[in-house]
């Protein structure tokens, strides 16, 4: 299992929102594609799969102000 975690944003630890989640539990992504959308009062950010698999928990919901480094989600790893 691979934990999603929210990761810092420029220099400091602002909370963001996640703006959009790209796909929905039990969809597959691979490695590089949109994973979901994080934004501040200052920038909007697009997010990556951080590997291959399928997403099989989301902790944290459209909408929900997150601060970095929380769990937001959870994939299970695509196996080689």
């Amino acid at each position: 299992m691979v934990q999603i975690q929210i990761p810092m944003l420029g220099q400091s630890g602002l909370t963001v929102t996640i703006e959009k989640w790209s796909i929905k539990e039990g969809d597959h992504i691979n490695k590089g594609e949109s994973l979901y959308e994080l934004s501040n009062e200052k920038l909007s950010q697009v997010i990556e799969a951080p590997v291959s698999g399928t997403l099989t928990k989301i902790i944290s919901g459209e909408g929900a102000e997150v601060n970095p480094d929380d769990i937001i989600g959870e994939m299970e790893e695509d196996q080689l």
